[in-house]
C-alpha cells in the first residue's frame, strides 16, 4: 500500500479545495430567477440604501457586514446614499453592494481556520450547489475559453456585461450575497470564538488517502495531473477547454462526503501549518498559479 504523509496530503487536498472555491465564483453569473420572499428578516440600519434594496438576502448580508466589518458597512452606506442622490438604479446599487467587501483570504485565512467547521461545510455545500446550477443554466461559463473575449472587449463593454449578469434580484446576485454572508459568519466565528482542532488521526489519514485515490480516478483530475509535465502553452490550451463546473462539483462531492470530524482535524493540520509558516508558503504558491 502507498505510504501516506499527513502533512503533504492534507496540504494537497486543501489546495484542491481552495482552487475549487476560487473556481466556484463563476457561479456569480448564473441567471436563474429568485423565488425568495421579499421580507426583511435581518436587523440593519434604516438608511436610503436599505430602503432602496429592501429584500431579505441583501439585508442579511448587510447585517453580517455591519456586525463583522463595520468600517466597510459604514463606507457602503455613505457610498449608497451618494449614489442614490445621483440617481443610481437598483442594479447599480447591487453592484456597489457586491463590490464593498471582497473577502481576501490572505487577510482572513487564520480566522477561517479557527472557525466552527460547520461554516466551512456550508461554504463547500453552497459552492457545489452554485456550480451545479451554473452547469445546467449557463454551461458556457464553465469553460475558461468563454472569458477569452474579455481580452478584446472595451472596459465599458465588460462592465456592462458583468453588471447585467449581476442584476438586482438575480440568481447570481443572491448567490454571491449568500456566499459572502456565510464567509463573514465564519470569520466572526473564528475571530470571536476560535476553535482549536486536533491533528489528523490514523483513521483520518486512511480517509484522506481514500479520498485522494477517489479524486485521482476522476477523468478530469487525472487529465490535470497529466498536464503537470507539459509546457505552459500546452497546459493553458488544455485548461481553456475543460469544464471546471463538472470537475469542481465532482471534487466537492468527494470532499463533502468525508466525516465532519475529519474535516475539523484537517483544519487542525492547517492551524499547525500556519504556526510553522508552511501555510503561508502554500498560499503564495496557490496565488502564483503553481
Amino acid at each position: 500500500m502507498v505510504r501516506y504523509n499527513s502533512t503533504s496530503s492534507s496540504g494537497n487536498l486543501f489546495a484542491v479545495m481552495v482552487a475549487v472555491l476560487a473556481i466556484s465564483l463563476f457561479a456569480i453569473i448564473v441567471m436563474w430567477p429568485s423565488s425568495a420572499a421579499k421580507t426583511v428578516v435581518a436587523k440593519v440600519p434604516d438608511t436610503p440604501l436599505t430602503q432602496a434594496l429592501d429584500d431579505r438576502e441583501t439585508h442579511r448580508y448587510l447585517a453580517a457586514l455591519h456586525r463583522v466589518k463595520p468600517k466597510f458597512a459604514k463606507k457602503l452606506q455613505t457610498q449608497g446614499e451618494e449614489a442614490i442622490a445621483s440617481g443610481a438604479s437598483k442594479d447599480e446599487l447591487a453592484v456597489l453592494v457586491l463590490e464593498t467587501y471582497n473577502t481576501a483570504i490572505e487577510e482572513d485565512i487564520l480566522y477561517l481556520l479557527n472557525a466552527d467547521v460547520k461554516h466551512i461545510e456550508r461554504l463547500l455545500e453552497i459552492s457545489q450547489q452554485g456550480l451545479s446550477t451554473l452547469s445546467s443554466k449557463a454551461p458556457k461559463y464553465c469553460r475558461p475559453s468563454s472569458y477569452a473575449q474579455f481580452a478584446i472587449m472595451e472596459p465599458d463593454a465588460i462592465a456592462t456585461e458583468i453588471a447585467s449578469l449581476l442584476a438586482y434580484g438575480s440568481g447570481g446576485y443572491n448567490w454571491v450575497l449568500e456566499f459572502n454572508t456565510i464567509t463573514l459568519d465564519a470569520i466572526e466565528s473564528g475571530r470571536d470564538k476560535p476553535k482549536k482542532y486536533g491533528r489528523l488521526t490514523s483513521k483520518d489519514q486512511m480517509t484522506l488517502q481514500n479520498t485522494m485515490m477517489s479524486l485521482m480516478s476522476n477523468p478530469q483530475v487525472a487529465r490535470l495531473m497529466q498536464l503537470q509535465g507539459k509546457s505552459e502553452a500546452e497546459q493553458r490550451r488544455a485548461a481553456m477547454s475543460m469544464d471546471f463546473c463538472d470537475l469542481s462539483v465532482d471534487v466537492l462531492a468527494v470532499v463533502n462526503s468525508m466525516p465532519t470530524e475529519t474535516k475539523a482535524r484537517m483544519l487542525g493540520e492547517l492551524q499547525h501549518q500556519a504556526k510553522t509558516g508552511d501555510l503561508g508558503l502554500m498560499m503564495a504558491m496557490l496565488q502564483s498559479g503553481m
